[in-house]
C-alpha cells in the first residue's frame, strides 16, 4: 500500500503538510479532494466506525448543521461528506503505518522513523 495524502490545495495547513513530507522524504499520492471528490466507497474504507474525529468542526457546513451536538452514524457522516467534501478534516495521511487526521508533524516524523 502506498502512502495517500487526502487535502485541499487551497488549505495552507495542507500545503504545509504536503511541505513536511516533503522534507521527510515521504513519498505520497497527493490526492486533491477539492478537485476529485472523495467518493462514498472512497469515504467508508477511510472513516473509522465512530466519524466523529474525521468531521471538520471548522467548515461552515458543519456549524450550519448544528453537528457538534450530534452524533452521526459512518453512513450520515459519509452521505453528508459526499455533499460536501469540507465536512471531512484535513488533512489525512494515510500511511502504511498508519493514519494521521490533521497535520501532525510530530506524527510525520514517526512515521518517516519507521523507513
Amino acid at each position: 500500500m502506498n502512502a495517500v495524502l487526502w487535502m485541499k490545495s487551497s488549505c495552507t495547513t495542507c500545503r504545509n503538510a504536503k511541505a513536511k513530507l516533503a522534507e521527510l522524504g515521504l513519498e505520497a499520492e497527493i490526492r486533491d479532494y477539492a478537485r476529485r471528490p472523495l467518493e462514498a466507497a472512497e469515504l467508508e474504507a477511510l472513516l473509522p466506525a465512530d466519524p466523529a474525529p474525521m468531521l471538520g468542526t471548522k467548515s461552515p457546513k458543519y456549524r450550519e448543521l448544528g453537528l457538534k451536538d450530534r452524533r452521526l452514524s459512518k453512513a450520515e457522516a459519509i452521505a453528508l461528506m459526499v455533499e460536501d467534501n469540507n465536512l471531512l478534516k484535513r488533512p489525512i495521511l494515510v500511511h502504511p503505518r498508519g493514519t494521521v487526521i490533521g497535520y501532525d508533524p510530530e506524527a510525520y516524523a514517526r512515521l518517516a522513523g519507521g523507513k
